[in-house]
């Protein structure tokens, strides 16, 4: 792929990280509690952005605890309005503020950080502004749509020094105790893991309905190509809706996969690492009935094949077995005691720590689950290469990792 194709490279995105580890995390005057704001024995002040499902569901994470919510938005008043509803209904009062522009937030000197769940589609957009405008960040899985946008994300919250926490709790709250047994040698060395997950995405073809009064319906498409409302298009269904289709995510194969594949990585301890080659399933490389990915240690994760598994020297062990760790070992956990990845965000935010979930894990579990979906797309093998961020020989492949971007919805770091 040619540098004009794609100006973020691999090369400047390492740059910029590296910088960053030797720079502590910019710390905003409001968490110090100056001026009269927020100090690290109060609460961190939040706006919720994106207030269907997902968003209605971790409202009550923001608004407790470390946290004090001001104000929800969203492009929809109707679920904006519910959303505010909840939060005076939680502080007895009428203070919340709704916006219907995450722009408008932006430059709110009382805000420290934003909580993100919208549809994926918006997901790097929303956290690369904010990052710009210097506020924290809590984006849902999974964190981006396209490769390209995995550096963008990176690259924003490295360079403008900003805590970024990817959501998936279950990496660490479902499938976290995995972690210490593998890499403890429990089964020997892993050779083969299989995760089951959904699908791929579909196009998406659905009739013209009537807009809703109160939807801002070019706003909620974003970046995605222009296409007539339709109720389902937008459904936050965790069965259907705009999960399924693949102008705003990349299918059930990503959103579960960032929980299942962010765990079996992360107890792999390959979660800053793509794989070197996807291999589609019946080929002469992978004779087996599941896709795979092959990493540069020869381990190879497959799409299917029951829960999560690994296959290694000394014996199998799967989700839910009761297996011990054949030696003490150090694995990554979340910070300062807490025992959520909300609460790891906010010890984080007030510390100026990277998270449990820190942007560039959740960039890179992202990325597995696309070089699966290209690869399922191509139906052939595919060799990529982190370090140029390109497939190998592939200009059709090459092609798909970032996508065009409706305007004035483009993604600029």
């Amino acid at each position: 792929m040619k540098k004009s194709d794609h100006t973020i490279t691999r090369r400047g995105f390492l740059a910029v990280g590296a910088g960053a580890l030797a720079a502590p995390l910019f710390l905003p005057g409001r968490i110090l509690g100056l001026d009269g704001a927020t100090s690290p024995n109060n609460q961190i002040v939040s706006v919720s952005v994106g207030m269907g499902n997902r968003g209605n569901e971790i409202l009550g994470a923001f608004w407790s605890g470390s946290f004090r919510c001001l104000g929800v938005c969203d492009c929809y008043q109707t679920h904006a309005e519910r959303a505010r509803d909840r939060v005076n209904d939680r502080y007895k009062n009428k203070d919340c503020v709704v916006f219907s522009k995450y722009e408008e937030i932006l430059d709110r000197k009382d805000v420290d950080v934003l909580a993100v769940s919208t549809p994926d589609h918006w997901h790097t957009k929303i956290t690369v502004d904010a990052c710009k405008a210097g506020k924290d960040v809590f984006c849902e899985k999974p964190l981006t749509l396209t490769l390209a946008e995995g550096l963008q994300i990176v690259q924003a919250a490295r360079k403008y020094n900003r805590v970024v926490s990817s959501g998936s709790q279950r990496v660490m709250e479902d499938y976290g105790y995995m972690a210490p047994v593998i890499q403890s040698g429990a089964i020997g060395t892993v050779k083969e893991v299989y995760v089951g997950v959904g699908g791929p995405p579909k196009t998406c073809y659905q009739p013209e309905q009537p807009i809703p009064e109160g939807m801002d319906w070019d706003r909620w498409l974003g970046q995605a190509p222009w296409a007539p409302y339709n109720s389902e298009r937008c459904s936050g269904s965790y069965g259907g809706g705009w999960r399924q289709y693949e102008e705003y995510c990349n299918g059930f194969l990503a959103d579960w996969g960032a929980h299942k594949y962010g765990g079996a990585l992360y107890a792999l301890g390959l979660d800053k690492e793509d794989p070197v080659e996807i291999l589609p399933k019946n080929c002469e490389k992978n004779p087996k009935e599941f896709v795979c990915a092959v990493y540069k240690n020869g381990i190879r994760l497959y799409h299917g094949g029951g829960d999560i598994t690994f296959v290694g020297t000394e014996g199998t062990y799967m989700h839910g077995q009761d297996l011990k760790p054949k030696k003490v070992v150090e694995v990554r956990r979340y910070s300062g005691g807490a025992d959520n990845i909300y609460e790891d965000f906010a010890y984080c935010v007030r510390n100026r720590l990277r998270p449990f979930q820190d942007v560039e894990y959740g960039a890179r579990t992202a990325a597995f689950c696309q070089l699966l979906n290209i690869c399922y797309k191509l139906d052939r093998p595919l060799r990529w290469d982190q370090e140029k961020y390109a497939f190998e020989n592939d200009e059709q492949a090459n092609r798909m990792v970032l996508r065009p971007q409706r305007s004035p919805y483009t993604i600029e770091v």
